[in-house]
């Protein structure tokens, strides 16, 4: 499972607010926390009004000076890329590109640089709701990026996670994502869960099932938080008994090492 530590987003509130300020430290201290509890890669979101060109490239330098794993550039800009894309030290990843025509203005500098990519399941016509939209729309995306020469291992598909409080998007999802990865088997598929709560009471506990039942349907990339302990247990055991970790070994490893001990109860 490849965990894309998600906490380096300046379209959040306080993250941006560290951005507008260029806070070195609060920036360094986010890439080293998600990098320690476990991330594979970190997402580098470098969204402010404006600031984007410079501020992803700032963001990139900044990052890779305290960790050494690779970056997922989180920008829909070609100029953000073109500046931030020869700066990354080992190769990245570019999230996202989708089947909206103006998105594909990104191709140019993508075949130039060949990043592994997210392909969003997103077309002109908006957000896709059912299981059958979800399969054709990322289908032409992974005919679109293989005819580029892009291999279908450097694929993550990103079937988009939709409010189950709106509609029975989480088994339309599921089925779609089941799907997919039949169809494709050397594509990965790759998610960010969170937005199937809105609007519901105990987001992490609904956050956290769903993502289990993604992996269990062909899921195996997430972009989550990797500093929640209880989430990355629970990614881990299902590894496990998923038979992606080989003998359990990853598991074993991580009890021996003491990271997948036991919880203390919440207070609350």
């Amino acid at each position: 499972m490849l965990i894309i530590g998600e906490l380096i987003n300046c379209t959040r509130k306080k993250v941006g607010e560290a951005a507008q300020k260029r806070d070195a430290e609060f920036f360094k201290d986010l890439a080293r926390k998600q990098a320690s509890g476990g991330a594979h890669m970190l997402d580098v979101n470098g969204g402010l009004p404006e600031q984007e060109v410079e501020l992803l490239s700032w963001l990139v330098d900044l990052v890779q000076g305290v960790v050494e794993i690779p970056l997922c550039l989180d920008s829909a800009d070609p100029k953000a890329l073109i500046k931030a894309l020869p700066l990354c030290k080992q190769r990245p990843m570019v999230n996202s590109i989708s089947d909206e025509p103006a998105r594909w203005a990104m191709l140019p500098v993508l075949k130039e640089h060949r990043p592994k990519v997210i392909a969003l399941c997103m077309s002109e016509s908006g957000l896709p709701t059912g299981v059958e939209d979800r399969v054709a729309i990322a289908s032409r995306l992974i005919d679109r990026l293989a005819a580029e020469g892009f291999a279908l291992d450097d694929i993550y598909v990103d079937p988009c996670v939709l409010p189950v409080a709106t509609g029975p998007h989480g088994k339309n999802l599921l089925a779609a994502v089941g799907q997919i990865s039949a169809k494709f088997p050397r594509v990965h598929i790759s998610a960010g869960v969170s937005n199937v709560s809105f609007g519901l009471p105990l987001r992490k506990l609904l956050n956290e099932a769903f993502l289990l039942l993604l992996m269990a349907h062909g899921l195996d990339a997430a972009i989550v938080d990797p500093c929640d302990q209880q989430l990355m247990m629970n990614i881990m055991a299902a590894e496990a008994l998923l038979g992606r970790d080989d003998h359990c070994r990853n598991y074993l490893r991580l009890y021996r090492e003491g990271k997948l001990a036991p919880l203390a109860p919440s207070k609350e």
